[in-house]
């Protein structure tokens, strides 16, 4: 076992788990080390952060959204805390070099060993750090990750779910699942003035999510209170977005955010917050790719 998995697995449990995320997390028997990884990074910047502690010896925030993969003048990084030696946990990335970082830490992952065709630049080419529509062609051509995951109810923790508008890489991004909440059901709302018919038979569910973000999910983690003030630290994160699936639970939208409007007692202005916030196939291309359990 290298030194990165032996500290994980020194460090990892349910406890930590369930003190991030809740205690519903996921009823499969194994979660992958990457999504144990993840959930170990964020509950270790969010405990220096609820113990009062945001940057490190050099004044360098724990948090940050940023970072470029060959940078050498600002690097995209993470880093796992180890407290007995005077190490704070830290983090630099964006949204799929987060997970580029994580799969390059705990499985020694070089994307550079698998090659795909890159639609935007309409070359076959690798890369050591994939974007998010990267990641979606690496999933549909079956290059690296163990498979694609097809619809919402085949899902598990720590699949990496990715979006993209087709055909521009300005706002793709890439998510860790972390849990489904089967219980926030909510058959898409029909015959209201503001009501898609389009999106009749569809179903909207609430997922949480680990992500590098610059911006906020539903119940996000990176509203952090400094000092009393309820203050946005952008980057690693945990936080809730809106899945639309048909009735063969493949998806067919998703949001950002979730509708702030109350299902059941304002369903044309639910439905009208949702309609504004959903990206909708075939404009939004969805690929959730599963990595193999590695050792």
């Amino acid at each position: 076992m290298n030194a990165p998995q032996t500290i994980l697995a020194n460090l990892l449990g349910k406890l930590a788990l369930t003190a991030v995320l809740g205690a519903t997390l996921s009823t499969q028997a194994q979660t992958p080390l990457h999504f144990d990884a993840a959930v170990e990074l964020l509950d270790q910047i969010t405990s220096r952060q609820a113990a009062g502690i945001y940057t490190d010896a050099n004044g360098v925030s724990l948090n940050r959204y940023g970072g470029s993969w060959n940078s050498s003048t600002d690097p995209s990084y993470i880093r796992f805390g180890d407290l007995d030696h005077g190490v704070l946990p830290g983090n630099n990335t964006k949204c799929s070099p987060l997970v580029t970082h994580l799969f390059k830490t705990v499985y020694n992952w070089d994307w550079k060993n698998y090659s795909f065709y890159d639609p935007l630049l309409k070359v076959t080419k690798s890369t050591a750090s994939p974007t998010p529509y990267q990641y979606i062609e690496l999933i549909k051509e079956g290059k690296g990750f163990a498979q694609q995951v097809m619809t919402l109810n085949a899902v598990q923790a720590g699949d990496i779910l990715n979006w993209w508008q087709v055909g521009t890489d300005a706002s793709d991004h890439t998510m860790i699942v972390a849990q489904i909440n089967w219980n926030s059901a909510k058959p898409y709302p029909v015959g209201y003035p503001d009501s898609n018919p389009a999106l009749a038979g569809t179903t909207f569910y609430e997922v949480r999510v680990i992500d590098s973000s610059s911006s906020t999910h539903t119940a996000d983690s990176r509203m952090v209170n400094v000092n009393g003030t309820v203050t946005q630290i952008s980057g690693i994160g945990t936080g809730i977005i809106g899945v639309l699936v048909d009735a063969n639970y493949q998806i067919v939208g998703a949001t950002w955010s979730l509708p702030t409007s109350d299902y059941y007692t304002k369903p044309n202005t639910w439905v009208k917050s949702l309609n504004g916030r959903l990206k909708l196939a075939p404009t939004w291309e969805f690929a959730i790719g599963r990595m193999p359990l590695l050792p």
